[in-house]
């Protein structure tokens, strides 16, 4: 049994000597180890908001095109077990990056990490993949922006139509289907020119209880139409095993991917969570996947289920469209859905914006202070995660292993062999309001601008998870994983390992294995899925 780790409690000294006061705080725990932490700045998540921070970035929009997903491919058999599949992947990659992290360096009990997507990118790949790395999450971000901008537009249709019953004088079609999405991201548009994401870190729990109720009117409308159709043709008949082609398997698998999509917050998050044990990471992780899988199949398959209500017996890339626009417990779930929407783009928007200014507009760091280097340990738990090109050289400081007791049965979190906690990234750049809101308007803008262009969701969604998102999830995971884990760890960080080192060993073997199968799958799955999603955009495939 594993002991329960207890609080650490804190101890304070001060040293006065014609120097100026130093404040250490030293975390003591059950077992007698101790921790100093120096910082000023300590973890402050807990696993509650950890989960709420991933599943607001992983659960939105996407959601309402699995019913499509799932009538491609068999919504009663290989639909489920494909999220299912996709599920357990997910997990596995998000368990990747945190023990790859770890392998680098140790995480310290109370002081704030630093690691990143782009920080770990590097490590395995160098400083182009660190570049490569930086454009794949601001592409990611950005195309994030326009289908959710697509969702927007969707969503506001009942809305936008009451609308332009008193605006007679907008004669232009293109603007008044894109009126009120506008309107939205002009309203939006301030608070993407926040420093951080911190603001918004407890609209979590609300984007979550806004998908609740939006999924629970989908299931309510799909059973209530099951039991009242006068059709003569029972409500399982439109329950398929299989996909009826290839080409609808390969249009589907993108959307279950992307619904899946959030890796870049996964070590942001994780910075800040308290106590990271392999145990407590581990229970956050598999809530977290486990969670989103439950109400993705709940969705997925009473949305399907509703192709039996529709005339074509078919539903959208956006199941909402599949319904009266004039239903009002509809118009709910879609003020919901909207509600999700606006509260996600600035987390869209601002990584993005954070990028560009990191690698394009370096004169912008100097605004508002002087004291070089900034603390880096003063990173918030949801900023952008991202390393300046001169940070690259490991820090010197070694941290104190922690000594808590590791005995969690789960690969592969339990690479211990991890560096000390020096802490290397630094805090995104101080820059003046104006320059945010400025790139943060060009990038929002274009989205909407290329939003505004888009027929449905279903196409960003499959280009999206048919290139970059595969990439981003699982390849880039995998391949960094078996990079780093590779190198071999020094005397001083094997003493701090989590687990023995027959363990450790033993569960690093089998996840390097599982990832070499992962890419050897994926990659040729990724150049298929790719060219597939191209023909079916520029052909009207779909």
């Amino acid at each position: 049994m594993e002991e329960a780790l207890l609080p650490p409690s804190t101890t304070t000294s001060e040293e006065v000597d014609h120097q100026p006061v130093v404040t250490i705080t030293t975390a003591t725990y059950d077992n007698g180890d101790e921790e100093e932490n120096d910082s000023g700045v300590y973890r402050e998540g807990t696993i509650a908001s950890a989960r709420f921070n991933i599943l607001s970035t992983m659960v939105g929009g996407g959601c309402l095109s699995l019913p499509l997903a799932f009538q491609q491919s068999g919504n009663s058999l290989l639909g489920p077990l494909l999220l299912v599949l996709t599920a357990l992947i997910t997990d596995f990659c998000f368990r990747l990056l945190v023990a790859s992290a770890v392998h680098l360096k140790c995480p310290h009990s109370t002081r704030p990490g630093t690691d990143s997507f782009e920080s770990i990118t590097q490590e395995a790949f160098g400083p182009r993949a660190f570049i490569m790395s930086q454009l794949l999450v601001f592409f990611m971000c950005f195309f994030g922006a326009v289908g959710y901008s697509v969702l927007l537009r969707d969503m506001m249709e009942p809305i936008n139509d009451a609308i332009l019953e008193h605006l007679s004088f907008v004669k232009s079609e293109w603007m008044t289907k894109n009126l009120t999405m506008f309107a939205v991201i002009f309203l939006v548009t301030p608070a993407t020119t926040l420093q951080t994401l911190t603001s918004l870190k407890n609209c979590g729990a609300m984007s979550m209880f806004s998908i609740f109720v939006l999924g629970s009117c989908i299931v309510f409308r799909s059973v209530q139409c099951q039991v009242n159709n006068p059709s003569p043709e029972p409500w399982y008949s439109y329950l398929t095993f299989f996909p009826e082609s290839p080409g609808e398997l390969l249009d589907a698998l993108p959307l279950y991917i992307s619904c899946f999509v959030c890796h870049y917050n996964i070590l942001p998050v994780h910075n800040e969570l308290q106590n990271p044990t392999p145990k407590r990471v581990s229970w956050w992780l598999r809530t977290t996947t486990w969670g989103s899988f439950g109400l993705y199949l709940i969705m997925g398959w009473t949305g399907s289920a509703y192709g039996h209500c529709t005339p074509s017996g078919k539903v959208h890339g956006n199941v909402l469209l599949d319904f009266d626009k004039k239903d009002p417990l509809l118009l709910v779930g879609r003020m919901c859905l909207a509600v999700t929407i606006t509260l996600a783009f600035p987390m869209l928007v601002i990584p993005g914006r954070d990028i560009v200014i990191r690698s394009y507009l370096p004169s912008s760091n100097a605004s508002g202070t002087t004291e070089t280097p900034v603390d880096p340990s003063a990173a918030d738990d949801l900023q952008e995660p991202l390393l300046s090109q001169e940070e690259q050289a490991d820090n010197a400081e070694t941290a104190a292993a922690t000594g808590d007791e590791f005995n969690d049965e789960e690969a592969p979190l339990d690479d211990a062999g991890s560096q000390s906690g020096g802490n290397t990234d630094g805090a995104p750049p101080s820059t003046s309001y104006m320059v945010r809101l400025l790139v943060s308007i060009a990038i929002f803008w274009t989205a909407g601008t290329v939003a505004s262009l888009v027929d449905g969701i279903e196409v960003v969604w499959d280009l999206l998870g048919s290139s970059l998102s595969i990439l981003l999830s699982f390849l880039i995971p995998c391949g960094s994983y078996l990079v780093i884990t590779s190198n071999e760890t020094t005397e001083e960080t094997s003493s701090s390992s989590w687990l023995d080192d027959a363990s450790e060993d033993r569960k690093r073997f089998w996840s390097k294995i599982l990832c070499w199968v992962l890419i050897g799958t994926f990659t040729p799955l990724m150049i298929v899925s790719t060219a597939n999603a191209v023909h079916n955009t520029f052909s009207g495939g779909n």
